[in-house]
């Protein structure tokens, strides 16, 4: 078997069309999701990215992962040491699979900020909801 030398201009073509089907796959990976309907309550999302990263299957999957821990650490059947065990697993290995993600350039460094800034409107209530929870139980 004979080896023939390419030159660079074939090797260009070939790193053009690999980028070409990369934008492709992402483009139509973007088309599979559904953007959420408006909320009845609070109009369009104020969180469109961080709806976007939650319907990406590992997101999904983790979710369902805590959904079933939930319900598990409810049931009297279970083990509730088992049941933290399996969630804590869970959510350290996803929380490895962001930071990865983050230093591999998954995102942008504006889709970072927008997605932490969504991430602290979303939870601001919730907070200040506990926060004033915990001081009347002083």
């Amino acid at each position: 078997m004979a080896h023939t030398k390419t030159s660079d201009t074939k090797a260009q073509s070939i790193i053009s069309v690999e980028s070409a089907d990369s934008e492709n796959c992402e483009k139509q990976e973007q088309k599979n999701l559904i953007p959420k309907p408006p909320c009845p309550s609070h109009g369009p999302s104020q969180s469109p990215l961080l709806d976007h990263e939650l319907q990406n299957p590992r997101a999904k999957e983790i979710l369902l992962v805590l959904s079933k821990g939930l319900n598990d650490l409810s049931d009297d059947k279970k083990c509730t040491q088992c049941t933290v065990q399996e969630i804590s697993t869970a959510l350290t290995g996803h929380v490895r699979d962001i930071k990865t993600a983050k230093q591999n350039g998954e995102w942008s460094k504006k889709e970072r900020k927008t997605l932490k800034a969504e991430i602290k409107s979303i939870f601001k209530p919730v907070k200040k909801d506990i926060k004033v929870l915990w001081k009347e139980g002083r």
